[in-house]
């Protein structure tokens, strides 16, 4: 069966810096196919999101990308843009 896998999070699911691009998630998902699963993934993390803005999109991502035929999974990463402080004007 086909495993199609979501990551919803911020700049660290995305791999922003990360030299090769992949971040934790595409190296993880390098990993999975290796060993011969037949996965797709999906990143869709987004820099400087917040748990807000995350709380606000992953449903209506996810939705159209695991549709109920296939074994779907959602990975959530976010916290880190929630400690940021920003200057309030």
């Amino acid at each position: 069966m086909e495993i199609r896998i979501c990551f919803i999070g911020d700049s660290f699911v995305n791999g922003t810096g990360e030299p090769r691009c992949l971040g934790w998630t595409g190296r993880i998902c390098q990993t999975v196919c290796d060993r011969g699963y037949d996965l797709t993934y999906y990143n869709l993390g987004v820099r400087r999101d917040t748990s807000t803005d995350i709380n606000n999109r992953w449903l209506r991502e996810v939705s159209c990308r695991l549709p109920p035929e296939v074994d779907g999974r959602v990975v959530f990463s976010f916290g880190a843009n929630d400690m940021t402080l920003e200057a309030v004007h």
